[in-house]
């Protein structure tokens, strides 16, 4: 079963929904042949070498439904490998989520000055600031965030 991908370069923030990307294959993109396994959420694609593909850093698979973040790196044989890395905020139609967005307004300690943006009345509803000191929400560089929603709790991190 032969497949299609279409390799290109995107300098889009990696937090952008709906990246534009230049793509540098040919039209039609490439066609390959799995020859094992391809798992949806990182796929790695074997395909041959081809030198204008090798700053490529995002990939998209339509036979999935995806676009991926890419790394391509040469293997033996005339092969490239393109190592992927799916672009949740571009593979999916996020516009009619129903969610609200919210801001914390002191970062590194809780506050009781409330965000004149945030959207829940603090008469009406209990808001508790509890600082977390799990190790999985150290900044290493990325940017951590907490997500509150109704029920608990989740981490969110690039």
């Amino acid at each position: 079963m032969a497949i299609t991908i279409k390799l290109g370069t995107t300098t889009d923030n990696v937090d952008k929904v709906g990246k534009t990307y230049t793509e540098a294959t040919p039209s039609g993109g490439v066609v390959i042949e799995p020859t094992s396994i391809i798992d949806p959420i990182n796929p790695k694609f074997i395909i041959n070498r081809d030198d204008n593909y090798i700053n490529c850093n995002y990939c998209e698979a339509s036979f999935l439904g995806r676009k991926y973040f890419a790394k391509v790196s040469v293997d033996t044989g005339s092969r490239m490998v393109v190592d992927c890395t799916v672009d949740y905020l571009s593979s999916f139609d996020l516009s009619n989520c129903p969610i609200t967005v919210v801001r914390n307004g002191d970062i590194g300690s809780p506050t009781v000055i409330q965000d004149n943006k945030y959207p829940i009345a603090p008469n009406r509803e209990k808001l508790q600031q509890i600082p977390i000191s799990n190790n999985n929400f150290t900044a290493n560089g990325n940017s951590c965030y907490v997500l509150q929603v109704i029920g608990g709790a989740a981490n969110v991190s690039e």
